[in-house]
This record gives structure tokens, C-alpha cells and sequence, in this order.
């Protein structure tokens, strides 16, 4: 991939610029700062979740360094209002994901650089911070293994990579496990075909590695799998239709690259050039209800850009199309409980955003605040 990423620095970056680059795009005054305050001002992208009646719910840490999180006042329209759940003391981006009983689950980097949770109650509201620990340099990814247990990867103060798993699903424990390698920046984690959980990771040499578990529900495997390339942002994953897992990294150009499994939980094929020049926040990676794989990123004018398969299971790719906007961070992807996606995204005003496709599969309407 290190040749790859070269030539198309060489041949195509003005191209791909022309795609992603330019100011004035399509809806980038959309984010105007506005003289009513409709929430927190948010300082680093947001994350989703979808509870269990498929209301989303988005959260994000506030400059008072709080998690706050605003969810659907009905699945898949209007919102309840954003609600202060935080200590002061969340350093990073929030993570979210459900646990097996169904309940959403926050994790967060604390400003001890410690690992901390906070897990919704059966009646909806969220219970106390609890400190799992360790020593964080960034922000972890999570995933839910086979037996519905959550695992989070975090990058340790040494730079290798740790993994923390609870100890049972829904439990309120969990065993922390070394994984080796130095690696930078977040790591990306996914669940392929066969059930196993997938780490992809950057190297300190910016390439790219993926360290899969043994068995599932299990431990890992003790070597790193060397994907090669030269990237420059957090990698990010999703499994396709087809079975198979598909990286998604931004190269040296600051173009989009996508690595796909040759088969369902198999080894990797070669890097395709997908194009247009992004920002070095990680993608965020979803299905459309299709089953078209989709990504949105912030482009180089700051606006929100979307790329998305040609069809089901293809394994090729449109060129990158504007949503618009303007923002200061990355974008975060949720599903709605219909089937239309909605991204969210943090403007430069420092509130949160989104905008909802129009009818599953469809173009997006335009941004409106998150209130």
C-alpha cells in the first residue's frame, strides 16, 4: 500500500481535493451560532447509541468536562432535551454501546487518564460513574463479543494495547488483558463473521495491524497480523453484507482507502483507492438498510462527506458526495429504528448537529441543531 498511497499523493490529490476540498459547499452555513444556548457546548466529537424502544441517543463532553446526552423524544423523531450525567471529569470522547439486558453503556477517558462507565438503569436513567481503571493515552473502542459481554481496547500509557472484558454479559466486572504491540491512537474493534472480535490498530510505523481473538468469547491471538500501508488517522471497521470485514484508513494523500477480507473471517486482500481528501478524524462506518456499507468524515472545508457502496455486498465504492455542514471534529453514525441513518456532528459553533436521510437509503436533509 506504501506505493499506492505515493502515487495517488502524486496523480490524484488535486482531484480529490476538487471532490472534498473546496469551500462553499452545499449547506456550509448551515452551522450559524446561535444567541439561544440549546445544550452543551460541546469540545470533542459525539457517539450514538439506540436504545432498546430504538430511540437514539447521542452524547458528548461539554466544556464543563461533563457528559451530557440528548435522546429521541419518539423513536426516530424530535428530542427530549440534553441532561447533564457527568462528574467534570471526562477527558475524551464518549463511547457507547448496549450490554446484553439491552441497557445503554457510556465509557469515557477521565481526566486520571483511568477508564470509567456508567450504565442505564431498567428505568432509563443512568446509574453512578464507575472507575474500571488502567492508564489511557486515548479514547477506547468498544464492541459486544458472542456471548454479549463488552469488550473495550484502549492504547496504554506505554503505547501497547490493552483489552478490558467483563467478566460475565451485563456484569458489573471485568478482567483487564495485555495485548502487546505499540501502537497510536485509537484502535478500531469489530466482531467478523465467525463470531471472533477483530482489534485493527496503527502501528508506530503507521501501518496498519488487525490482532483477532482465538476463540470466541475467548482470548487472543498472541501475534499481530501486518496489514502494511501508511496511514494517518485511527483506522475504522464494519462488517459487510457479505460477510466480510472492511477497513476503512486514511492514507498519506489524506484520501480514503477501503481493506477488505478476500472471505468471511479470512485474510486480506489490497487496498482500493476510494478518493477525496478528509480530515484525520476516524471514519465513521454503518450499513444503510440495504446493506450498502456507508462512511462519513469531515472533508478538508469542514463539511460532512459520505461515501457508500455501489450495491450490496460489491465491494466497490461512489465517489465521496457532500452533506454539507461545517464542523470541528468527526462525524458519529446512528440508525434509526425505520432504517434511515443520521449523522451527528459537533459545528464550529460547538453544538451538536445532525441531519437524517430523507427515506432509507436516500440523500440527507439538511442539518438542524440537536436540542
Amino acid at each position: 500500500m506504501r506505493a499506492l498511497l505515493h502515487r495517488a499523493l502524486a496523480t490524484t490529490l488535486a482531484a480529490a481535493t476538487a471532490l472534498v476540498g473546496v469551500a462553499g459547499s452545499a449547506g456550509a452555513t448551515q452551522n450559524q451560532r446561535n444567541d439561544v444556548g440549546f445544550g452543551p457546548v460541546a469540545t470533542l466529537s459525539p457517539s450514538v447509541g439506540r436504545d432498546v424502544d430504538g430511540s437514539l441517543a447521542v452524547f458528548t463532553r461539554g466544556a464543563d468536562k461533563s457528559l451530557w446526552y440528548d435522546n429521541q423524544a419518539t423513536p426516530g423523531a424530535g428530542w427530549g432535551g440534553w441532561r447533564n450525567i457527568g462528574s467534570g471529569q471526562v477527558a475524551g470522547k464518549p463511547v457507547v454501546d448496549r450490554d446484553a439486558d439491552g441497557h445503554l453503556v457510556a465509557f469515557a477517558r477521565g481526566t486520571d487518564n483511568a477508564l470509567w462507565w456508567r450504565t442505564q438503569t431498567d428505568a432509563g436513567p443512568f446509574g453512578p460513574w464507575v472507575r474500571i481503571g488502567g492508564g489511557l493515552t486515548d479514547d477506547p473502542a468498544v464492541a459486544r463479543d458472542a456471548d454479549g459481554s463488552l469488550t473495550a481496547l484502549v492504547r496504554g500509557t506505554a503505547g501497547d494495547l490493552w483489552a478490558w472484558k467483563q467478566d460475565a454479559p451485563s456484569g458489573t466486572t471485568g478482567t483487564w488483558t495485555g495485548l502487546g504491540g505499540g501502537i497510536v491512537g485509537t484502535p478500531a474493534i469489530a466482531a467478523q463473521s465467525d463470531g471472533r472480535l477483530v482489534a485493527v490498530v496503527r502501528g508506530t510505523d503507521n501501518a496498519v495491524y488487525v490482532k483477532t481473538q482465538s476463540d470466541i468469547n475467548g482470548g487472543w491471538q498472541p501475534d499481530y497480523g501486518y496489514l502494511g500501508g501508511v496511514i494517518t488517522a485511527p483506522p475504522a471497521a464494519q462488517r459487510g453484507v457479505d460477510g466480510k470485514l472492511y477497513l476503512f484508513v486514511r492514507g498519506t494523500d489524506g484520501a480514503l482507502y477501503v481493506l477488505p477480507q478476500t472471505e468471511p473471517s479470512g485474510a486480506y486482500g489490497t487496498y482500493a483507492y476510494i478518493g477525496g481528501y478528509w480530515t484525520p478524524d476516524q471514519f465513521a462506518v454503518s450499513r444503510q438498510a440495504d446493506g450498502r456499507l456507508t462512511t462519513v468524515n469531515r472533508g478538508g472545508d469542514n463539511a460532512f462527506w459520505t461515501v457508500t457502496e455501489t450495491s450490496a455486498g460489491a465491494g466497490t465504492f461512489t465517489a465521496p458526495v457532500s452533506i454539507g455542514g461545517k464542523f470541528s471534529g468527526g462525524a458519529a453514525l446512528g440508525v434509526n429504528v425505520d432504517g434511515r441513518l443520521q449523522v451527528f456532528g459537533v459545528g464550529t459553533d460547538r453544538q451538536v448537529w445532525s441531519a437524517v436521510q430523507t427515506a432509507p437509503d436516500a440523500g440527507y436533509a439538511r442539518f438542524t441543531i440537536t436540542d
